[in-house]
């Protein structure tokens, strides 16, 4: 089975302008920096934030994207002592003006354990991992042996399972941290900025019959603004409540 992707992000969970962290913090308040400074953001800053959008996951069982015939033995070993599953994630960022754009941005997954019975489904592999060189390609992109994300330099009709990825611009660093916790970062690098969507595939091992699973979702950004960078974050509600964002992954 070869996935396909919308043109269009298809069920939106969220859309929110970015807000500040804090409404008295900036420039200082970045990643990397040691201080914190103390100038009032205007309300002409806040009306200038980019707008992000964060998409319901979509879900897949590893075996059913293969038939049966064709499922790799080394993976069918796998599933017998396991239960695995694709997640696939994505997120769209948009200037509201030319005056405010993202210059960093991270996508979080907080693995949550099983409400009932306390197992949490582990990040097993993600893609893309590292993306490097500023260029704009396509790639497909299959299981190998291992269960792990491969990358193809055969044709299609050699892969039972795949989808295609267009790497670009911004740099791009994914990270399975604890294996609770899995990132992407994205960095515009010597691009003017960090736009458009982003899409993030998580493999999940989890216990045999685990029927449901959830993760809260985080993303942070340096928000250039009017040649202020603002530490920023999209908030679940208006007043920035500290209420997580609660997805399911499957049920």
């Amino acid at each position: 089975m070869w996935l396909t992707t919308a043109d269009t992000m298809q069920s939106i969970l969220i859309e929110r302008q970015l807000e500040p962290r804090s409404e008295d913090t900036f420039d200082l308040s970045v990643r990397g920096s040691t201080g914190r400074g103390t100038k009032q953001i205007s309300p002409e800053t806040l009306r200038d934030m980019p707008i992000v959008s964060i998409g319901q996951p979509e879900h897949w069982r590893v075996q059913d994207l293969y038939t049966l015939q064709k499922l790799p033995r080394s993976i069918r070993s796998k599933l017998n002592q396991d239960d695995f599953h694709l997640v696939r994630f994505t997120c769209t960022f948009r200037p509201v003006t030319d005056e405010s754009r993202v210059k960093w941005a991270r996508f979080r997954v907080n693995l949550c354990p099983h409400s009932s019975t306390g197992p949490y489904p582990l990040a097993f592999d993600l893609y893309p991992q590292q993306v490097v060189q500023e260029v704009r390609r396509s790639i497909k992109v299959t299981f190998s042996p291992l269960l792990k994300f491969q990358e193809l330099e055969v044709s299609v009709g050699r892969a039972e399972f795949g989808f295609e990825y267009t790497e670009q611009v911004p740099l791009i660093s994914g990270t399975l941290g604890t294996s609770f916790d899995p990132t992407w970062s994205y960095d515009a690098g010597r691009k003017r900025e960090v736009e458009g969507t982003k899409e993030m595939y998580l493999l999940l091992k989890a216990p045999k019959g685990l029927a449901n699973a959830q993760a809260q979702l985080e993303l942070d950004a340096d928000v250039l603004v009017r040649g202020t960078v603002i530490a920023a974050r999209l908030w679940r509600k208006q007043e920035q409540a500290a209420d997580p964002l609660t997805v399911s992954l499957w049920d």
